[in-house]
């Protein structure tokens, strides 16, 4: 070192990476260990008595509504005799 200013330069960086490094050590996110999911429910499901209506087709699919309008058209909301 070439005179007194070097090593005080020095002393100071060194100083100041030494407090860095510490605080960057002491302020570190803790790991959180994480909790095991819940299990998934693989029974099968059971209805309310009478609460299910089992059919084949789509609610009103039966009664032709809608049918004669074309597309963007307007629609025949169940008016028969058009």
């Amino acid at each position: 070192m070439k005179n007194q200013n070097d090593l005080i330069v020095m002393i100071v960086a060194a100083v100041i990476c030494l407090g860095v490094g510490l605080g960057f050590f002491f302020t570190k996110r803790q790991v959180q260990a994480l909790q095991p999911p819940a299990p998934v429910v693989t029974s099968p499901a059971k209805p309310q008595e009478g609460a299910v209506n089992f059919a084949n087709s789509l609610p009103g699919g039966s009664n032709n509504s809608g049918s004669e309008g074309g597309a963007g058209g307007p629609a025949n909301f169940g008016a028969k005799g058009n």
